[in-house]
Parts: structure tokens; C-alpha cells; sequence
């Protein structure tokens, strides 16, 4: 394998891709988030890692991160989009927060010569090379994150549990018009922004004949979003 930045990164964390460099195809290596991650753990005895959406869309999603460690301070800001990440459409608040993570680190010298992997994986679905995988690079950094590093706070036991934890957890299907993971993750966040109680959410969701966001229909869970987005914007 090609230079693995002057030996931080392990084998395994790394990946090659083949991207068109003007006509020819060419083989560029890429780290994916993991490696930045245990580099920064490895190397820091106290560090801090925070994220914020900075814009929440049913189809869009940018997402900054703030990275402390004794170095200094870093940020990035990721963007994911239905449109550009369509086989992540249902996991794109995940994916913003990933990107964002990994630009932050290379901002702070963690393989500063590398794109990360994450950052180059809305390519493969447009490359005729199905050798390719990117299923290390997608996994979310905070699975069950709120946008600050914390665990989703959940809407109340009866109400709207937070959503699946786990690394890969499956994101939901939109076959039968079901609400899709990246759906559930803004109504979180936009009920939380807010300051929705259990009793508001109940109360939004009476209508819809559902206790959870995750039994919402797609339809009325992207009614629900624009109407929180205009109500925090308000």
C-alpha cells in the first residue's frame, strides 16, 4: 500500500479507491475516521469533541465540529445531501457529523496530507469499480449523539424513545413510506431546540395516531420538520 502518512496510520485503516483523475482512473489512498480518532485518543490525555447542526433539512444536512486537544483548538464543518449521498439518504445527519469530525482532526494535524475516506464516499456510487467498499467509513462517530458529543435525550418512556444504538445499526427502509432514520434524528433535535416537554410531543404526535417518532409516516414526519425548523426559526 502506498505512503501511510509517515506511519500514523495502521493498514487496516486504510482504504484505496480508484478515482478519475481527468481521464485516467488512479488508485489514492484515503484513512478512514477511526485511524484520525485513535490517533487523537493516543496522543491526548484530555480532549473534547462537539458537534453542532448548523442546518437541518429533510434532504440537507451541515453539521459543524469543534475539537479540543493540547494542541489547540480545531473546527470543520461537514454537509450530506440526499441528492449527492443518495445511498445515505436515511443516515445523512450521521454522515455530515462524520465528515465534519475528520476535516476538524486534519485541521489539527492528524494526516493533514489526506482526504478522509468519508469525505470522497458519495463517489463510489458513480464509479464502475464495485471492488470498492466504504462500509468502515460511513459508521457514525456518535451513533447516539444529539449533536453535542451526548447521548440523544429522550422524549419521555411512553413517548418518543430515542432512536436504535450501535455501531451500523441499520437505518430503516423507505418501502413502505415509513419515517426515515436521518427524519427521526432532526425531529430530536428540532423538538430539543425547541424546548419541547413529553407533554408537546405527545401532543404533536396525537394527530398522526402515534407515540414515537419512528411510527410516524414519512409524509407527516417532513410536515412536522418544516414546522419546527419555522417555529425555532421564529
Amino acid at each position: 500500500m502506498a505512503t501511510n502518512g509517515n506511519g500514523q496510520f495502521r493498514e487496516d485503516e486504510l482504504v484505496s479507491r480508484k478515482v478519475k483523475v481527468g481521464q485516467e482512473w488512479q488508485t489514492r489512498i484515503f484513512p478512514i475516521i477511526g485511524g484520525r480518532l485513535r490517533i487523537l485518543h493516543e496522543s491526548n490525555d484530555n480532549l473534547s469533541i462537539q458537534t453542532d447542526i448548523v442546518r437541518l433539512e429533510p434532504d440537507f444536512v451541515v453539521v459543524k465540529a469543534a475539537i479540543e486537544s493540547q494542541r489547540g483548538k480545531f473546527n470543520g464543518t461537514g454537509t450530506a445531501s440526499g441528492q449527492r449521498d443518495a445511498r445515505l439518504a436515511d443516515s445523512l445527519v450521521e454522515l455530515a457529523e462524520t465528515r465534519a469530525i475528520a476535516r476538524a482532526l486534519r485541521f489539527g494535524g492528524i494526516g493533514v496530507e489526506y482526504t478522509s475516506a468519508e469525505e470522497i464516499s458519495h463517489t463510489t456510487a458513480t464509479e464502475s469499480h464495485n471492488e470498492q467498499t466504504t462500509s468502515k467509513a460511513l459508521q457514525s462517530v456518535f451513533p447516539e449523539g444529539n449533536g453535542n458529543g451526548k447521548p440523544e435525550a429522550k422524549a419521555s418512556s411512553g413517548t418518543a424513545d430515542a432512536p436504535a444504538q450501535g455501531n451500523g445499526d441499520t437505518p430503516q427502509r423507505c418501502g413502505n413510506g415509513r419515517v426515515t432514520q436521518a427524519q427521526v434524528r432532526a425531529l430530536f433535535a428540532l423538538s430539543k431546540r425547541a424546548n419541547y416537554h413529553d407533554d408537546d410531543i405527545a401532543q404533536m404526535l396525537a394527530p398522526f395516531q402515534v407515540s414515537r417518532f419512528e411510527d410516524l409516516p414519512r409524509e407527516a414526519a417532513s410536515k412536522l420538520i418544516g414546522a419546527l425548523q419555522t417555529e425555532a426559526a421564529a
